[in-house]
């Protein structure tokens, strides 16, 4: 019996495909499938700090500021030394400077 993942309906599932723009030589080129294409992600600093970036717009309600600094560069090092823990980035976010002392939104 074939793997469904492999088949669809009676088409084989072609999951080539290809990363441009990221200006990363270690994230553009052909990628043969989505293990391949996480695995490549998944190594590279830029998308780490991107997604900790989005997580810091997520709690803190806002985008970053010069003077967030401190707290990126924490959230990313937390992130690092706990062997990718993303429990250890929103800990690291919400005990900071910026969560603590953040000031309401005023429209």
């Amino acid at each position: 019996q074939d793997d469904l993942r492999d088949i669809y309906k009676t088409l084989p599932v072609d999951a080539k495909g290809k990363l441009v723009g990221t200006d990363d030589p270690n994230l553009d080129g052909d990628v043969k499938d989505a293990i391949d294409m996480i695995d490549r992600l998944g190594k590279s600093t830029r998308v780490r700090q991107s997604i900790i970036r989005h997580a810091f717009r997520y709690f803190m309600g806002r985008n970053e500021t010069l003077s967030d600094s401190k707290t990126l560069m924490d959230a990313d090092n937390a992130y690092v030394q706990s062997n990718g823990s993303f429990d250890a980035v929103i800990l690291s976010l919400l005990t900071s400077d910026s969560f603590i002392y953040r000031k309401p939104v005023t429209h």
